[in-house]
Order: C-alpha cells, then sequence, then structure tokens
C-alpha cells in the first residue's frame, strides 16, 4: 500500500461484498471481554468525558468478515477485556448506517475494520486499519494510553539514535496507524519522513535479516511507492524464499507472483514489450514462487504467456480484434477455471483502450463478457459497472430499449447504497443522467 494511500483512501466498497447477509456484530458484552458500551457515538464521547477516559472505536460493515472476525475471536478475550474495561469507553459503530456516516468521515474510515483510539474531546488519539491479533491491539491501546511508547517519542529516539535498527522498525510498524490520523499538511510531512527511512531501513536490512513477521508487515503496509526499491524486496524475497516460505508460509511466494504479473501488466498496457521479461521468470527465477499455485490443466506461464500477448495486442495496437480472439482462447484454456472476474475485467480492458472507436461486434462481444462477469458473487459497486457498461454498449448500438433496461436495473440496486451518504448519491445520479441521455437520442 503507498503511504499516501494510507490517509487519502476513499472508502474501498469495490474490493467487498455486499450481499452477504447482515449478521449480529457481537462481543461477550458482560463477560471477560471488552464491554461495549451501548448507545450512539455522541453518547459515548460524554461517557468518556464524564469518566475521564479515551474513546475506543471499533468502526465495522455488516458484511465485512475479518470484522466478525475479531469481534468473535479478539475482543471476547480475558487480557483484552481487562485492560478496555478499566481504560476505555468503548463503542462498535457500524460505518455504513446512516447515523454513523458523518462520524465515520470524521475519522478518515477507508477499509473495515477501523479501530480507533479517541480522546474524550473528540480528536483521533490514533487509527489502525484491518484486523489485528490480541498482542498488536494491547500495544496499540497502552501506546494511546501512554503507558508504550508512540510514534511521535520513537520518532525522537530514531532522531537521537538514528542506526538503530530496532528503533526504526518499531516506529516503522506504528508508522500506518499514525499516519491514519493525521491530516493536512502535517500528513504530508509525516509521508516523507517515513517514505525516508522505510528505504533506509530496507536498504540496511535487505536479506536474510528481513526475514521476520514484523518486516513483512512494514513491507506490504508501507511499500509500493518507490518501485526500484520495490524491486530489490522482490528480488530479496525470491532469493530467500526457502527462508521466507517457512517463517512465513505460502504469503511471500504470492508476494513475488502478485509483483511480476503487476508489472507485465502496466508494461504491456504501455506497449512496452518487455513485459515478456517477466513472462521468462515464471519458469526461470520465480518458478520456486509460483510453484504455490495450486495445479490445474494450464500452466502459470501458458496462462500469462496468453492473458498479457492479449493486453499487449490490445493496448500497443488497439487491436481489438486481435485482443477478443485471444481473451477467447484465454477462456476456453481455463475452462471451469476462468472467474466471472476475469470476463469483467476482460470487458473494462476492451472499453478503456478503444473506448467510443469500439464496433457493433466489439460491444457484442463486451455484453457476453460482463454477462458472464454478472454471474458472480460481485461487490454492488462492481454489479453497477457491469450493468452500465451493458448499457453503454447497448446505447452505442442504438438499442436504447435495451439500454435503459440496464441502466433501469442498475438504477434500482444503486438504491441500496441510500445509507452510504454522497457515495451512493453520485452513482444514483450519475445513472439517472444515462438516462436522460437516451431520452435526447431517441428525439
Amino acid at each position: 500500500m503507498k503511504l499516501r494511500q494510507l490517509i487519502y483512501s476513499a472508502l474501498l466498497f469495490a474490493a467487498l461484498p455486499f450481499f452477504a447477509p447482515a449478521q449480529d456484530h457481537k462481543t461477550a458484552d458482560g463477560g471477560e471481554g471488552i464491554d461495549f458500551f451501548k448507545g450512539t457515538f455522541e453518547e459515548a464521547l460524554l461517557k468518556a468525558k464524564q469518566e475521564n477516559k479515551p474513546l475506543f472505536v471499533d468502526f465495522y460493515a455488516v458484511w465485512c468478515v475479518p470484522c466478525k472476525r475479531i469481534a468473535k475471536e479478539i475482543f471476547p478475550l480475558k487480557s483484552v477485556g481487562d485492560y478496555f474495561n478499566k481504560n476505555f469507553v468503548s463503542i462498535q459503530l457500524d460505518a455504513e448506517a446512516k447515523e454513523n456516516v458523518k462520524v465515520a468521515k470524521t475519522y478518515n474510515v477507508a477499509v473495515f475494520p477501523t479501530l480507533a483510539f479517541i480522546a474524550n474531546d473528540g480528536k483521533a488519539i490514533s487509527i489502525i486499519q484491518g484486523a489485528v491479533d490480541e498482542r498488536t491491539l494491547l500495544e496499540d491501546a497502552k501506546i494511546a494510553m501512554g503507558e508504550s511508547i508512540g510514534f511521535e517519542g520513537l520518532y525522537k529516539e530514531y532522531r537521537k539514535d538514528p542506526k538503530n535498527l530496532s528503533i526504526q522498525q518499531d516506529l516503522l510498524s506504528q508508522a500506518a496507524s499514525f499516519l491514519s490520523a493525521q491530516e493536512g499538511m502535517d500528513a504530508e510531512k509525516w509521508v516523507v519522513r517515513i517514505r525516508k527511512l522505510y528505504r533506509e531501513y530496507i536498504e540496511a536490512k535487505l536479506g536474510p535479516d528481513l526475514i521476520n513477521t514484523q518486516d513483512y508487515i512494514i513491507i506490504t503496509t508501507l511499500g509500493g511507492d518507490d518501485k526500484e526499491l520495490q524491486n530489490k524486496v522482490v528480488e530479496s524475497i525470491n532469493t530467500n524464499l526457502p527462508a521466507w516460505m517457512e517463517k512465513m508460509g505460502d504469503a511471500p511466494a504470492y508476494f513475488v507472483i502478485e509483483h511480476n504479473d503487476r508489472v507485465m501488466e502496466d508494461l504491456a498496457k504501455k506497449g512496452d514489450v518487455s513485459y515478456k521479461k517477466g513472462l521468462e521468470k515464471i519458469k526461470g527465477e520465480y518458478a520456486g514462487a509460483y510453484a504455490v499455485i495450486p495445479k490445474s490443466d494450464v500452466s502459470p506461464y501458458d496462462k500469462s504467456v496468453k492473458y498479457y500477448d492479449a493486453l499487449y495486442a490490445l493496448y500497443s495496437n488497439k487491436d481489438a480484434d486481435n485482443f477478443i480472439s485471444l481473451m477467447t482462447d484465454y477462456f476456453t484454456m481455463l475452462g471451469a477455471d476462468a472467474k466471472p472476474s476475469d470476463y469483467g475485467k476482460a470487458a473494462q480492458d476492451l472499453y478503456q483502450a478503444i473506448g467510443d472507436k469500439l464496433q457493433t461486434k466489439h460491444h457484442e462481444k463486451a455484453i457476453s463478457w460482463l454477462t458472464e462477469a454478472l454471474k458472480g458473487d460481485n461487490a454492488l459497486t462492481d454489479r453497477l459497472n457491469y450493468l452500465v457498461m451493458i448499457g453503454d454498449s447497448y446505447k452505442a448500438m442504438k438499442e436504447y430499449d435495451k439500454a435503459q433496461a440496464q441502466y433501469n436495473q442498475a438504477f434500482a440496486e444503486a438504491l441500496q447504497m441510500q445509507d452510504m451518504g454522497g457515495v451512493g448519491e453520485m452513482i444514483q445520479a450519475t445513472i439517472l443522467r444515462k438516462v436522460s441521455e437516451l431520452d435526447l437520442l431517441r428525439e
């Protein structure tokens, strides 16, 4: 994740499923775990003032699987309950509920769960994005209480001893939650400092010294801004892959795979034929990493050759016919292993690369792919995107009634976003505007 994304990320609707049935979000209230206050955010903040305690807020969404996991496995723990019930007023808030949308926005809730430690004057102390384990949650709580050294305190120690790798590791481990609580110029200032520190730290430890859980979390959380450094990290992980996998399981191998796939896609879309170097790495220096992919009838190499050759044909030569031919072969090759999202991405690439120059036959193929994509268990925003794209294709083909049917379906489903504030309203307005455009085209 890029450092700036830790501050300015929009709500990640597209990455998460909306159609999971709502379930109770409860912990062991009254038992050994955290005793969560029942009431509004404002009432909880008032209680925190009265008791002279900070506030702990678990921002969750009803469909969020990691939210349910920490609610079931972490919050009910006796060690967690003992510490939190003594030191905090705690509350759980459904961030997508209408009454909580404004509060969630105030504290930059961008992913679920978001765990916020808030002073009783309403100012954020620290904000943690994503699920945490028992040790991390308790450590974050102690930092919020001032019992452990917080980020700014550690930074002062780092300035006194800038070569101390242990201090640097602790500092970078806290960087994500610290940045999430910063705003404006303060945020930009700390991004610059942390980016510099991250580079110094990684270059100092690059190699076997980097093989540990804490550093892996730092790499996956803070890496990505500096492509040159990211390449070094990936090569180091790959060189030491057996040791990494002994420590971390398959995760480091998938880290290498995802990096190589991302590089190949970027190069193919730029029309740079050197994406083929990435293909050779699949059966060469990265073979050990790709070996973790479950066996199927199609090898990772053969699958990747067909896919990235298709992308290159599309983006470099604007050759929609060749792209469709290669992708048709690709889907035939995958057979039952082809995912609905694969079809959706193929259609999106077709629109992005060619746009309004698509011919009728290209629109027809895009519609068929998007129809397959809609068969998947998609996030709501993905479904809306697919429906609107089908509508756009029908509009380009001057089949206005079919286009309107797709837009109408998209609008009906977009009404599920009524509790999401401005985002839902913006999407609904965009769809209605497309319907209005059809009326003008019919005249």
